[in-house]
C-alpha cells in the first residue's frame, strides 16, 4: 500500500503544529499527562482544586524530616493504594456504587476523542469522566444485601428511606400530585409573647404555646432537614420577641394552605388541610407514581449536589472520590462502551497501559510503502520517541526556511497520526506503532489488542502507570 497524502491535505489553511496539542474542556478531550511526558495537573492539584474530602482529611499531620530523603517509590506507591482501603475502615460507605459515563456527556467526549485523535490512556479517560459528578450516570446498592432503596420517581433522586424520599417529594414535587388553595380562617387567640425562626430558612415557625408548634416545626424539619436530627434542629430554633413579628405570624394564621389532589378518584378526599396529611395521601393513593422499592438504583451524577447531607450522600462522594485516586473499576466498566462507540483499544505489552483513540492503531509491514519524507518521519520516530510535532519537524527539515517543505512535513505527520501509523499523545509527543517484520510480531501486537478487550488488574493497570 502507498498512502496519498494529498487526499488528506487540508484545503488552503496554513498548518499550525501547535494546534495539535488538545485542550482540557469536555469538547476538547482529556488533559492528564502520561508517564512519557509533562504537563497536566497532579493529582494533589485534582484533590485540592475540588476542596476537602467527604468526612474531612484523615491522613495527619505529615512527619518530619526530607520528604525526598531515602528510596521511597516502592513505599508511596503501596502507601496510595493501602490509603482507600484504611479510610475505608474509617468511612464504611452504606452502598457499593458502579460509575459510568453519562450519556450526552460521554456524546461531546467521544466527539472531541474523534477530531483531535489523539491516543489516550483508559485511566485517563476514566479520571475525566469522573472529575465532575454531572458527567456521572451512578448505580449504588446497599452494602448489607437485605436492605433496599427507595427513588422519587419525579427527579430519579435514591434514598435510604421511604420516609426520607417521600419528604423529599412534599419539599420539591408537590405541584405535580397537588393543587394548593388559600383559604380564610380564624386567627389564634392566646397569649403569645414570642414566636420561632428557622435560622436557616428565616421562616417562622410559629409560638411555642401555640397547639401546633410541634407539628409545624417537625413539617419544617422534614422539608428542609430530614438529613439532621430533630433535637439539633428543634436546639437551632431562634426565639424572636418583637410585637411586630409576633403580630405578623398571627395573622398568617388566618390564611391556610389546603392541598387538592390531582387525578382524584372516587373515594379520595377533596382535599388535605396539612402537609402530613398530603404526604400520607402520597404514600396511600399515589405511591406508584410518587416512590419505588428498589434493590439498586441508577442516577444521574448532577443530583448530588442536590442529595441532603447524610450518610448516602457522603458515601457516594467518598466512592468517587476513591475511583479519582485510582479509577480501575470505571476504566473497566468503559472498555465495552468505547468498543461500540468505535473506539479501538490496545495495550503496549500484554500486560502494559491500555490506550484508546478513535483511529486504529496500524503497524508498518513489508508490504507498506511511504513517501520519503514519512520514511524520515518513521526514522526520526525510531531512533528518538516522544518528540513533539516541532521537534520532529526540526530533526527532518533540510532548510528551516522552505515554507513548502515545512508545510509538507507538517501534513505527513497529521496524514501518519490520522491513518494510525503515529500515535499522538495528550501533551503532543508522538510514538510510532511497531514495525511487523516476523510472525512473532504479528502474533504480539494482536495478543495487545487482545489484552486491551478483557478488564485490567490492579497489577497490570497500576505497576505500569507507577
Amino acid at each position: 500500500m502507498s498512502p496519498d497524502p494529498e487526499s488528506k491535505k487540508p484545503a488552503n489553511n496554513p498548518i499550525d503544529l501547535s494546534s495539535l496539542g488538545f485542550g482540557p474542556s469536555w469538547t476538547s478531550g482529556p488533559t492528564e499527562s502520561v508517564k512519557a511526558g509533562g504537563g497536566g495537573r497532579s493529582s494533589r492539584e485534582d484533590r485540592d482544586s475540588r476542596g476537602p474530602r467527604p468526612g474531612g482529611d484523615r491522613r495527619g499531620p505529615r512527619p518530619d524530616g526530607d520528604r525526598r530523603s531515602g528510596p521511597r517509590r516502592e513505599g508511596r506507591r503501596e502507601e496510595q493504594r493501602e490509603a482507600p482501603r484504611r479510610e475505608a475502615e474509617l468511612m464504611r460507605p452504606v452502598v457499593v456504587a458502579e460509575f459510568y459515563p453519562d450519556d450526552a456527556k460521554f456524546e461531546a467526549l467521544g466527539k472531541a476523542m474523534r477530531d483531535s485523535q489523539v491516543t489516550y490512556e483508559l485511566f485517563d479517560v476514566a479520571k475525566l469522566i469522573l472529575d465532575k459528578e454531572d458527567r456521572l450516570s451512578i448505580v449504588i446498592k446497599p452494602v448489607n444485601p437485605e436492605a433496599k432503596l427507595w427513588q422519587s420517581i419525579p427527579d430519579g433522586m435514591p434514598f435510604l428511606s421511604e420516609a426520607e424520599a417521600t419528604s423529599h417529594i412534599a419539599s420539591r414535587h408537590l405541584a405535580t400530585f397537588f393543587d394548593t388553595t388559600e383559604v380564610e380562617v380564624e386567627a389564634p387567640k392566646g397569649n403569645f409573647q414570642m414566636v420561632g425562626r428557622c435560622p436557616q430558612t428565616r421562616e417562622i415557625l410559629g409560638a411555642p404555646n401555640h397547639h401546633d408548634w410541634m407539628r409545624r416545626i417537625r413539617e419544617h424539619h422534614s422539608r428542609y432537614f430530614s438529613a439532621m436530627s430533630f433535637d439539633r434542629f428543634k436546639a437551632s430554633i431562634e426565639m424572636v420577641r418583637e410585637p411586630e413579628v409576633v403580630a405578623a405570624w398571627i395573622q398568617s394564621l388566618s390564611r391556610q394552605l389546603h392541598y387538592i389532589p390531582k387525578d382524584r378518584q372516587e373515594g379520595e378526599p377533596e382535599k388535605l388541610e396539612s402537609l402530613d396529611a398530603a404526604k400520607a395521601f402520597l404514600l396511600a393513593h399515589r405511591r406508584e407514581t410518587a416512590v419505588r422499592e428498589l434493590p439498586w438504583v441508577r442516577f444521574a451524577g448532577r443530583l448530588i449536589a442536590e442529595m441532603p447531607v447524610g450518610p448516602l450522600r457522603d458515601s457516594v462522594l467518598w466512592l468517587i472520590e476513591e475511583q479519582r485516586l485510582f479509577p480501575l473499576s470505571t476504566a473497566n466498566g468503559i472498555r465495552g462502551r468505547l468498543r461500540k462507540e468505535g473506539f479501538h483499544l490496545y495495550k503496549r505489552g500484554s500486560k502494559g497501559i491500555t490506550y484508546v483513540c478513535g483511529v486504529r492503531r496500524r503497524c508498518r509491514d513489508d508490504r507498506t510503502t511511504f513517501s520519503a519524507s514519512m520514511t524520515r518521519i518513521f526514522a526520526e520516530l525510531d531512533k528518538k520517541p516522544g518528540m513533539n510535532a516541532s521537534q520532529l519537524a526540526a530533526r527532518i527539515l533540510t532548510d528551516k526556511t522552505n515554507e513548502e517543505e515545512t508545510k509538507l512535513v507538517a501534513t505527513d505527520i497529521l496524514f501518519l497520526i490520522a491513518q494510525g501509523f503515529v500515535a499522538k499523545l495528550p501533551n503532543g509527543t508522538l510514538h510510532a506503532q511497531p514495525v511487523i517484520q516476523t510472525a512473532a510480531d504479528a502474533k504480539k501486537v494482536a495478543d495487545e489488542d487482545a489484552a486491551a478487550d478483557k478488564p485490567g488488574s490492579e497489577a497490570e493497570e497500576g505497576e505500569a502507570k507507577a
